[in-house]
């Protein structure tokens, strides 16, 4: 294997030299450390798990699914999560949905984060274009578009409202952005949010589909779909009759997360997490619980409750309510069961990359 490796980088040297090529633009050794996967979490434990330790840096990501599914919070949370890395980020935000403080309440930094709101589709893509020419330079890791379905054309931005639009002209637009933003892209993440909409007239089969065309779907390295499921409720006092009364009422909701396509990891698994309304985040007790038990950290035992034994030989029991309001209370112990979660998803992201 050597050999050929020592005579596949000489010839590729050669043919850089001869066309006056510079690295990484030119030919390459398919064993080059250039290759190598880097990823940056999602904010969710569950979402690491099935996307296989996170986003893959240089590709495009996209996010879809029901209204309220947690899909701009996952956006906001990927971007945090790239700044306290000390890189820059950039949002396009065509949506005109930015809200300054609920991204600092995710732990991001205004001061870190380019933002831009396009008068148009094609403003949007100049930009996007420009910063991955410039993300190397500038270390930009992650640029986030929010979303597709608001990327109006400049053609239907001139086009009398009296009239039709031109037909299929935001998919022509994506197909033509997407080519030209992937030829310069390198090592930046693209994280793109986009809304479903109904096929009108399909009797058989599914009729939901994306805004934007079929382009981002097959250009995306990874596509996530996320579905609402269940609410959950909490015993809050309310006033109601001139007095405080107590009553149920929904604190958050389970969302359903499967991936559709993923060409960096094992595509088609699923994972599930619940959204607190209340401190607007992702309840993590929930999700540690949830993958302690799938890594046999956490054990359920036959009368229903689940028990762990720490590191310190201490042995927590208790039922699934007690259970994780231990881990809310004790931030130790909520780490501990992190790092050992977080190791098996790193590992599982290794071996995906191994056997593919």
């Amino acid at each position: 294997m050597k050999k050929k490796h020592s005579k596949a980088a000489a010839l590729a040297a050669e043919i850089n030299q001869a066309l006056k090529l510079e690295d990484g633009q030119g030919v390459m050794v398919g064993s080059d450390e250039y290759f190598r996967i880097e990823r940056i979490p999602t904010g969710s434990l569950v979402l690491d798990r099935i996307t296989g330790g996170g986003f893959a840096l240089g590709r495009h990501y996209e996010l879809y699914g029901d209204e309220n599914s947690a899909k701009s919070f996952i956006l906001y949370c990927t971007i945090a999560l790239a700044q306290e890395r000390g890189k820059l980020c950039a949002l396009v935000d065509p949506e005109h949905s930015y809200d300054l403080d609920w991204f600092e309440w995710v732990g991001g930094n205004t001061d870190d984060l380019l933002l831009h709101h396009p008068a148009n589709a094609e403003e949007a893509v100049a930009v996007m274009m420009l910063l991955a020419k410039h993300a190397e330079e500038h270390e930009i890791q992650v640029i986030g578009i929010d979303s597709v379905a608001s990327m109006v054309t400049r053609v239907e931005m001139e086009t009398d409202p009296r009239q039709e639009d031109r037909i299929a002209e935001q998919a022509r637009m994506m197909s033509r952005a997407l080519r030209r933003i992937t030829s310069v892209n390198r090592k930046t993440l693209f994280l793109w949010t986009n809304q479903e909409r109904t096929n009108v007239g399909i009797k058989f089969g599914n009729p939901r589909t994306t805004s934007g065309g079929r382009a981002l779907r097959f250009y995306a390295t990874g596509r996530i779909e996320f579905r609402r499921g269940t609410k959950v409720l909490g015993k809050r006092h309310i006033a109601r009759g001139g007095k405080l009364v107590e009553s149920e009422i929904p604190v958050g909701r389970w969302i359903q997360c499967r991936v559709e396509k993923d060409k960096s990891t094992r595509p088609l698994r699923e994972g599930s997490f619940v959204f607190d309304n209340e401190q607007r985040t992702i309840d993590p007790a929930i999700e540690i619980v949830q993958l302690g038990l799938e890594d046999g950290l956490i054990e359920r035992q036959a009368n229903g409750w689940y028990s762990y034994v720490d590191l310190e030989n201490k042995e927590w029991r208790g039922t699934w309510n007690k259970f994780t309001g231990f881990l809310r209370d004790d931030m130790d112990l909520q780490q501990e069961l992190v790092s050992a979660i977080s190791d098996r998803t790193e590992g599982d992201g290794e071996t995906d990359q191994t056997e593919m």
